[in-house]
């Protein structure tokens, strides 16, 4: 280590002296960035729908506390703005019919994935098409921004090998275009389907290696295109979607997403630091019980559908998987149960706050950020306790039900 030759100045003082300056740097520099830090947004809350009869149902809404309602036609946008409240919309991404085989998804294979109602998020077709969508949904009269959701790349609940995709010939363009190694990352990414697809009994005696972060980050190191991989992922991903944010912010709306929760979202192709430069509004998707299978982007089916479809559910291995997975992802401490069932049928509202604290943290403080929930939740109190803990500015509701007053009137009383 190199000395330092200030006179009467051992190596101590010297620390000291210079933890003390660094700290006066910091204060000042924190108390300059306070006072220009642009003000917190308020609290809001929103809802996705507003039913059959918006004026009447848009001014109870409005009676019980929201602020914003997504969706709807001219007469529920007209509803909702006279109740005192702001309109949004929302639109997809990638979406594309099964008989448009020459833009679909290609897994490792090269058979065509269809996953949630899209196809490869690098063709150009699909991506023209959508940002028309989005021209048209920014001259809406009456609207105050839009939400963006379903732009990303498989996910889990989508099955293993809509997940292990795109490997079609318009991301291997898009790959030579950005550098990557298309070769290398589909040789590796079939690699880690031969290493998920092992059966558990098999895997065994390796598996407390391979469940360790030591153990994983080895496997990793030596297939260096799974990670290229996901990076390939985030970069044609965060691409589309300032894309689109060029074409809201162009036409003066604001643009919000519907985006994974932090845990989940890098596996998908998501950046909360990529997208909070240009994104208004963050609503993380943090259902923890939703009824429906297979349940896309929703914590009960996002954390279980792969380990039963790799058939984990009721063997010695069940509960040592699914610890590592819930440890890899951050969950292992608000998620108590290592069972696929236990999981299936919901995680605990603290899921939902840990998930909420992690994107608060992933943001800057001017960024909005609501999450969105489950409507028909029985622990909806507490749920919508864990979002505000959290640092959350607010809390969204998917979706409308008849009953909407009822079940989300425990989230106003917090």
């Amino acid at each position: 280590m190199a000395q330092h030759n200030t006179p009467g100045l051992n190596r101590r003082a010297f620390l000291q002296t210079a933890a003390l300056a660094g700290g006066a740097i910091t204060a000042a520099a924190g108390a300059s960035g306070a006072e220009n830090a642009p003000p917190p947004p308020p609290h809001r809350y929103w809802i996705y729908g507003c039913g059959d009869n918006p004026a009447e149902t848009a001014k109870a809404m409005r009676e019980q506390g929201f602020n914003v309602v997504v969706g709807g036609d001219a007469k529920a946008i007209e509803a909702v703005n006279s109740a005192g409240m702001e309109s949004w919309l929302c639109g997809g991404a990638f979406g594309a019919g099964e008989q448009e085989t020459e833009h679909l998804a290609l897994d490792i294979t090269g058979k065509p994935q269809v996953w949630f109602g899209s196809g490869s998020p690098n063709s150009p077709v699909i991506r023209e098409r959508n940002l028309k969508s989005y021209e048209q949904m920014a001259a809406t009269p009456g609207v105050a921004g839009v939400l963006v959701d379903g732009c990303r790349f498989a996910s889990p609940a989508s099955g293993l090998m809509a997940f292990l995709t795109d490997f079609s010939a318009h991301s291997e363009r898009k790959a030579a275009e950005l550098g990557f190694d298309f070769a290398r990352m589909k040789a590796d990414v079939t690699a880690l389907h031969g290493a998920l697809t092992t059966p558990p009994a098999q895997a065994a005696k390796s598996l407390p290696w391979r469940r360790s972060a030591a153990g994983v980050l080895e496997w990793l190191s030596a297939r260096p295109g799974v990670l290229d991989w996901f990076r390939f992922r985030r970069v044609c991903t965060t691409e589309h979607f300032k894309n689109i944010a060029a074409v809201l912010h162009g036409a003066g709306k604001r643009m919000g997403v519907y985006i994974f929760t932090p845990s989940l979202a890098p596996l998908v192709g998501q950046s909360y630091a990529d997208l909070s430069e240009f994104v208004d509004v963050f609503c993380p998707m943090i259902y923890r019980l939703y009824p429906d299978r297979p349940g896309i982007a929703c914590l009960n089916w996002e954390l279980s559908i792969l380990p039963e479809e790799l058939g984990l559910s009721g063997t010695p291995e069940e509960e040592a998987v699914m610890g590592a997975c819930l440890n890899l992802l951050g969950l292992d401490k608000a998620i108590a149960s290592r069972r696929v069932r236990h999981i299936q049928a919901a995680v605990p509202p603290q899921a939902v706050g840990h998930e909420t604290a992690m994107a608060r943290a992933l943001l800057p403080e001017d960024r909005e950020l609501a999450p969105i929930v489950y409507i028909d939740d029985p622990l909806m109190g507490e749920t919508a306790d864990e979002v505000r803990r959290a640092g959350a500015n607010g809390i969204a509701f998917f979706l409308y039900k008849e009953n909407w007053k009822a079940l989300t009137g425990p989230a106003f009383t917090g």
